[in-house]
């Protein structure tokens, strides 16, 4: 499969790592020739220099040979024609970055079906909205750092940091009688090691689990890693762009809890914008990096602070403050990928990056048609994802402990109609099962011979 990336920039060279692990042919276009070359001889990959919404250009980057168009370049108008482009010569999946929305017309993001229809594109993400998401699903499921639903949002993967105290530390996995609703998909350890455990395997105080199962138990079995319910009745967020407003826009419309949310915004027309745009928010003008600020408005009384100035200093400064003050969650807009290993030395807290969230939604059209979803864990260490299994699988009618998967490939859940189930080796997988796949990178491109 050929993939064109138009854009070299952060989303576009964690799009070209990510999917040249998966031994896939990758283009990369970029308009600066000193970028392109770069990233082309740091990966290893084929390079164009020129304005991907040039058809010569597209042309010289193979576009007529391509499957997969993705367009991520700072411009929204570039990605929007190269899409448009693609499709003229018949490319299947076309995917743009839209940072304004309002670039591409009066349409939802998150919808297919005019952008089909008039733009030719199949897929439009808002990176700023993508984040926001991902902070929301933080503030509602505030003991993991990380989450990601599958079959509409019955079945969920989480991360979960196991507390000093918690009674399950340095105990034999088999021996410690959790709940059959979940299971512990992969372990990573404080010195950075990875590991999909079995019943002998045992946490240690620091490590990283990740856990898969139904949605409706995962902040309870998040408690028995993390040992505290983490109480959320006070959201403070620091930044009034587009970010923290659509934060504050999908708390208020959560129908399952109603936060205390206060916006705090240094920019006065900003804040008139967000009083008449937000129903329950309490929008407040001020410096939310002066710490005789965090006293006087009591954010240090905050459950969760939120920091999303757009500023990656200011954000770091704010979490490091909100921190100090004894906020039980900081979550923390960062907007370089590569600097991500020195924020988690700070301690800044949760971190969410716009960037490598829309990378992460980006990388489903990589895969066959099967595939609905597909995530990149945080850690690059693994990824799951959501897979209908067609009749002609070569693993249908088998058990999963006869289907030899390989190690590394670990079926999560399945959903089979209206039932979740959490498998064990005698289950048993059936047609248009859909499963819950998680799997370590080198496994994951060798999937397609088991499930398709």
């Amino acid at each position: 499969m050929q993939i064109v990336i138009v854009g070299g920039g952060d989303v576009g060279y964690q799009l070209a790592k990510d999917l040249k692990n998966k031994k896939l042919k990758i283009v990369v276009v970029d308009k600066d020739p000193a970028t392109a070359r770069l990233l082309g001889d740091s990966l290893d990959l084929a390079f164009v220099a020129g304005n991907g919404a040039n058809l010569d250009v597209l042309e010289k980057a193979g576009i007529r040979s391509a499957q997969i168009l993705i367009a991520v370049t700072e411009s929204d108008e570039v990605n929007i024609i190269a899409c448009m482009i693609a499709k003229t010569f018949g490319v299947r999946h076309t995917v743009a970055r839209v940072r304004d929305p309002e670039s591409a017309g009066s349409i939802d993001v998150d919808t297919r079906g005019l952008t089909q229809t008039q733009l030719q594109i199949d897929l439009i993400i808002s990176p700023k909205k993508t984040a926001a998401q991902e902070i929301a699903k933080r503030v509602l499921f505030p003991d993991a750092t990380e989450v990601e639903e599958y079959a509409d949002g019955r079945v969920m993967h989480m991360a979960v940091n196991v507390a000093s105290n918690a009674e399950l530390v340095d105990r034999p996995l088999r021996d410690l009688g959790l709940p059959k609703d979940f299971l512990i998909a992969g372990i990573r350890r404080k010195d950075g090691t990875f590991l999909m455990p079995g019943g002998r395997d045992r946490l240690g105080e620091g490590d990283k689990v990740y856990l898969v199962g139904k949605s409706e138990i995962m902040n309870k079995a998040a408690r028995f890693f993390h040992r505290t319910d983490t109480g959320i009745e006070r959201v403070v967020i620091l930044g009034g762009a587009e970010i923290g407003f659509s934060v504050a826009s999908l708390l208020e419309a959560n129908k399952q809890k109603s936060f205390f949310i206060k916006l705090i915004e240094k920019d006065e027309e900003r804040v008139d914008l967000l009083n008449r745009s937000l129903g329950r928010t309490l929008v407040v003008q001020g410096d939310g990096t002066d710490l005789c600020y965090f006293n006087e408005e009591e954010i240090a009384e905050a459950d969760v602070l939120v920091v999303a100035t757009g500023d990656d200093r200011i954000n770091v400064v704010a979490s490091l403050l909100g921190r100090k003050l004894g906020v039980k969650k900081v979550i923390t807009e960062i907007t370089r990928i590569r600097y991500a290993p020195l924020y988690r030395s700070l301690e800044v807290g949760d971190t969410v990056n716009p960037h490598l969230s829309t990378a992460a939604k980006i990388l489903r059209y990589s895969r066959r048609g099967d595939v609905l979803s597909l995530s990149l864990l945080q850690d690059e260490v693994a990824e799951t994802m959501e897979w209908v299994l067609p009749p002609t699988a070569a693993v249908v009618g088998k058990k999963i402990a006869a289907a030899g998967l390989p190690h590394g490939l670990l079926v999560g859940t399945i959903v089979r109609g209206s039932k979740v189930i959490i498998p064990d080796g005698d289950t048993r997988l059936e047609a248009d099962d859909h499963l819950i796949l998680f799997s370590t990178p080198e496994v994951s491109a060798r999937m397609e011979r088991y499930f398709t």
